[in-house]
């Protein structure tokens, strides 16, 4: 079975962001590179969703989609119950269209295999043969419970994931001689088509990004497209199967704040304190929905960047669409025109042991990084381990290597420096290297944590902004004109936008946002930023000189994100200048490191050391209360980041700053094939 996450390894720098988040813990660090184990990877994509590098490759459906779509069999196209929200600015029945018209026989919703579960679901809570039931569509959650929480393999619900019932049903009763493609946001469901105890009936399973490169490469425009109805009876309440909560709604099971017998909880911390809680015996609970991701309207491979409430907006909207105009309640009838589903299922013990090490053995790889007592052990999780001696024991293992502890690191370099003598240039030079990278290291470690809790906030606060904006705006259509409560709720819109603002701020920190690149010349970049700002009133008395490099190799950036960028850089620079003085800006290049140089520097007040390191945080200001959020270079830290790029910075008291933006040339950049499609799209 071929691995379905790998890992991109010029791009992985030694975060280990990935080791931290993976719940599996089926991360090895080999040369400094975090490798997926396959044995032990559950696919549930943490690993693919923080890697600020991009440097995790899922395994590739659209070669093997194309070959079938230019076969003589037909193919068919099984949609998940989150496609909806799956493309922003397109209704749901356009992309069915778009499905026909790169050659897919027939399109049918998966929510109708989800109604088949839904119903299952309820049986076998009404046959209560089963003290706990814990739910088994994510197979995320069925890989975990297999490999690391075995003793859970008899509470788990023997039933298919609707993908694999509606795949039955469609192979036994409608369309046997056919090949069956899953499209939905889940890369589990790669691994859970491979695998053999649920029939292996699907073909092929794409993720939404992939769809969304299928469509690029064959310049089909899902928005310009007529709709066109699914294939197959309409589903009913199992079109809410995305949402969270949708299986107890499917099943008509009460799932209320007061049902403490019933918990619907999903996100990787949760998921593992519920699993270990029921293992322990230490929960009253009867039936547990759990899903890795924050329903599947979440899932690692949607494509765009709509908030959790507008996305369950969208499928809950889809719920009541009917061609026929039937209320969902009613649309169940269709089971009863078909045969009885087989929609059981069995589970593989596949635990994972790995070895313990001795306390002498502990206490000797402790002491290969200097931890020889407790004093010694920091704790502070920059390798991706919570404490020092999980690290040693994944060492031990054979997992990690003892290197990852940067405490260490830079403790050996401290003494490496004063061992050298004063003469040696070139050993000078590399201790000046050594520095820099340090600094480096732990900027991006503290940027890396400081970006989880952003991304997190923002998430959270992103569906109440919603609510609270869309019922604003029902009550301002109510309000009558002039009067005082319509000032109110203005007031209230307002501030609701300004708060959503910032919230967008947090997700570019925290490098949410999607990038739409192409091959581009950042000196024009910079002539069309300079245009856009230096007739303002504040550059009136400033001097602008431009030594700019003819020739400047492209790179390849969203322009209008590195436009954001120098924006900020520029105007904060006008700014410590107090709006007089000279502002010098150059292009350089770097032919060994193949890197294209923009450096911004003013003559202004300067910066000491202790605010140039906290500069790059979130909003963090050294402007008067209500005068800017101090998102402004931290979003531009993100951005540059997610450029595979880095940003320097001099300064010193009365000396003025200097700021050095430096990205990898267009040459230089390896694309995946969802990136390289984006580049045709912006060439066509």
């Amino acid at each position: 079975m071929d691995p379905i996450v790998t890992t991109i390894e010029n791009r992985c720098k030694r975060c280990y962001l990935c080791v931290r988040r993976c719940p599996a813990k089926a991360i090895r660090v080999e040369n400094g590179q975090a490798k997926v184990m396959a044995e032990r990877c559950i696919t549930c994509g943490y690993c693919v969703r923080v890697c600020p590098q991009h440097a995790k490759r899922i395994r590739d459906g659209i070669v093997h989609t194309h070959e079938m779509l230019g076969g003589e069999e037909e193919t068919i196209a099984l949609l998940a119950p989150s496609f909806p929200a799956a493309f922003t600015g397109v209704r749901p029945l356009q992309v069915v269209e778009g499905l026909h018209r790169l050659g897919f026989a027939r399109v049918y919703e998966v929510a109708l295999g989800a109604d088949l579960v839904g119903a299952e679901y309820a049986r076998l809570k009404e046959a209560d043969i089963m003290p706990i039931i814990i739910t088994s569509p994510c197979p995320a959650i069925v890989n975990f419970i297999e490999k690391y929480y075995p003793e859970l393999l008899l509470v788990l619900a023997p039933v298919v994931s609707p993908m694999v019932a509606l795949a039955r049903l469609i192979k036994a009763q409608w369309h046997p001689q056919t090949r069956l493609v899953f499209i939905g946001p889940c890369i589990a469901k790669k691994r859970e088509m491979d695998d053999p105890r649920t029939g292996g009936l699907i073909d092929e399973v794409l993720t939404f990004e992939e769809l969304a490169a299928l469509f690029r490469s064959e310049k089909i425009a899902l928005n310009r497209l007529p709709e066109r109805e699914l294939d197959g009876p309409e589903a009913g309440i199992g079109r809410s199967f995305a949402v969270s909560g949708g299986l107890l709604d499917t099943a008509r099971i009460p799932g209320g704040t007061l049902q403490n017998k019933v918990i619907v909880t999903e996100g990787r911390d949760r998921i593992l304190d519920a699993l270990h809680k029921v293992s322990e015996g230490n929960i009253e609970a009867r039936f547990l929905d759990l899903l890795f991701c924050e329903g599947c309207i979440n899932g690692p491979q949607m494509d765009n960047e709509l908030s959790g409430f507008v996305r369950k907006d969208k499928v809950i909207h889809f719920l009541h669409h009917s061609a026929e105009s039937t209320p969902f309640e009613k649309r169940s009838g269709w089971m009863d025109g078909i045969k009885p589903v087989d929609l059981s299922r069995e589970f593989t013990r596949e635990e994972i042991s790995l070895p313990l090490p001795s306390d002498d053995e502990l206490a000797e790889i402790l002491a290969i990084t200097g931890k020889y007592s407790p004093e010694d052990e920091l704790n502070c999780g920059a390798c991706g381990y919570p404490t020092c001696r999980e690290k040693a024991i994944a060492v031990y293992q054979g997992i990690a290597e003892a290197g990852m502890c940067l405490p260490y690191l830079i403790d050996q370099l401290q003494k490496t420096e004063g061992e050298l003598t004063a003469s040696n240039v070139e050993l000078k030079k590399s201790i000046e290297t050594l520095r820099r990278t340090q600094a480096q290291l732990l900027q991006s470690e503290k940027m890396a944590s400081v970006g989880e809790l952003a991304a997190g906030v923002a998430h959270e606060l992103n569906n109440p902004l919603g609510g609270i904006l869309i019922y604003t705006s029902l009550l301002l259509e109510k309000a009558a004109s002039g009067a005082q409560e319509r000032e109110d709720l203005e007031l209230i819109r307002a501030e609701t936008e300004r708060c959503k603002r910032i919230v967008r701020g947090l997700l570019d920190f925290s490098r949410q946002t999607r990038i739409e690149a192409a091959i581009a010349d950042l000196n024009q970049i910079l002539g069309g930023t300079l245009a856009l700002v230096t007739q303002q009133a504040l550059f009136h008395n400033v001097k602008v000189e431009q030594d700019l490099l003819p020739g400047l190799p492209k790179v390849f950036v969203d322009i209008g994100q590195i436009q954001q960028v120098l924006l900020n850089i520029i105007l904060n620079a006008v700014e410590a200048m107090h709006e007089k003085g000279t502002l010098i800006i150059t292009t350089t290049w770097d032919p060994a490191k193949q890197q294209v140089l923009l450096t911004i520097r003013d003559t202004g007040t300067g910066m000491s050391p202790e605010l140039q390191a906290r500069i790059f945080e979130p909003f963090f200001t050294t402007k008067p209360r209500g005068i800017g959020t101090g998102l402004g270079l931290s979003i531009a830290y993100g951005i540059i980041q997610r450029h595979h790029g880095e940003i320097l910075v001099r300064s010193a008291p009365g000396e003025g700053s200097e700021f050095t933006i430096v990205l990898p040339e267009a040459e230089k950049m390896v694309m995946t094939d969802i990136e390289l499609a984006g580049i045709e799209k912006d060439q066509a």
